[in-house]
């Protein structure tokens, strides 16, 4: 399985041990409500973890914490757009977000970003697509999903000043940003403190997405509007899912330990299927920085025989049993792509994965 976006590494032993004889505890402190916005200890240990890592000085106030990624982009575009807002994003983007802005009746604004700039977004290009009392918000992951790309500093930076001086949100997808192998992570908060919201989610890390936890953080009047959204849709996040994160965060040797094992593990991966997707003949695609997903354009070999990155996906899944994103969810700019994910399988069926797909590229020739 070369499709999903799950981590291949389960959190720290010590965390799971811990929770392990806290379940055998006569009481409901696991079973119970929560406070709407998450722990109040919680909150403070996610603050003192953006100040370690980011360098980031916030307040508890500023942090609400929500079941999973995508119901804190539903808070935040709950709290933010009316209908008729238009919203610039990537192209290609994660495809979670435009039947969001379908739901709330907003325009999306795509902007292709390049293979041929590492998916860089075009700053030009977006300067272009805005019209001021109309455009909202812009969108951004990095790292990025689907293609790998970490933002790089001279286009934060020019981001950063196009939301100040256009006065538009920028909402900063970052549920990967401890999984960067190459560069660093850069913090749009702090180019743009009171035009980003910020997300992130604990499902890559420490690897709980089937247990539902996440943040916002951001100007403490927005958080306060996405925390009464969130708590109209789930009352409170998950009270286990909290206790695992808050011991896991408060353990810094463990969470430092633990995130550099996963960094080792992932880029072993990576480097495999770079490797094996560099014997393919005409596929095009670059080395990712960091997350999980390869962006492999297959355009010169599908497009002469008809086919897309939807028609490969299912020729792949039907006759070799090999499960990979058609490009198409992603974009309209990687109709011939397809996103491969490596984090879940072990290197010997990367190869096998891979290899089977080359077969298949093969087979159409």
């Amino acid at each position: 399985m070369l499709s999903t976006g799950e981590p291949g590494v389960p959190p720290p032993r010590e965390v799971r041990m811990w929770l392990s004889k806290f379940l055998e505890e006569e009481s409901m402190r696991l079973y119970s409500y929560t406070p709407s916005p998450g722990f109040l200890d919680l909150r403070e240990a996610i603050v003192d973890d953006l100040r370690d890592l980011g360098g980031i000085e916030l307040s508890s106030d500023q942090v609400v914490v929500v079941s999973g990624g995508q119901a804190a982009m539903f808070s935040t575009l709950a709290s933010i757009l009316t209908p008729g807002d238009e919203v610039i994003l990537m192209d290609p983007t994660y495809f979670g977000y435009w039947n969001l802005l379908a739901f709330f009746k907003a325009k999306p604004k795509p902007i292709v970003a390049n293979l041929d700039r590492e998916f860089q977004p075009d700053i030009e290009a977006i300067k272009e697509a805005i019209v001021r009392g109309k455009t909202k918000a812009l969108i951004l992951v990095s790292p990025d999903n689907p293609t790998g790309r970490i933002l790089d500093w001279s286009t934060a930076k020019a981001i950063a000043d196009i939301a100040q001086d256009y006065k538009l949100w920028i909402i900063y997808d970052e549920p990967y940003r401890t999984l960067v192998y190459e560069g660093e992570h850069i913090y749009m908060y702090k180019l743009a403190p009171e035009n980003t919201i910020s997300l992130y989610a604990f499902s890559k890390d420490p690897g709980i997405p089937g247990w539902r936890l996440g943040y916002v953080y951001g100007p403490q009047w927005i958080i306060k509007k996405i925390g009464l959204v969130s708590e109209a849709i789930t009352y409170n996040p998950p009270s286990i899912a909290q206790y695992l994160v808050l011991t896991y965060l408060r353990n810094r040797e463990v969470r430092r330990r633990h995130i550099d094992y996963v960094r080792s593990v992932y880029v072993k991966k990576r480097d495999v299927m770079v490797e094996e997707l560099s014997k393919i003949r005409g596929a095009e695609f670059f080395k990712p920085k960091g997350a999980m997903f390869i962006m492999a354009n297959l355009e010169s070999i599908l497009k002469p025989v008809g086919y897309d990155g939807g028609k490969l996906a299912e020729k792949l899944l039907l006759e070799k049993h090999v499960a990979v994103i058609p490009g198409e969810f992603f974009g309209r700019s990687t109709t011939f792509y397809i996103r491969l994910s490596f984090p879940t399988e072990t290197v010997e069926r990367i190869r096998e994965g891979v290899e089977r797909i080359r077969e298949a590229l093969e087979d159409l020739k």
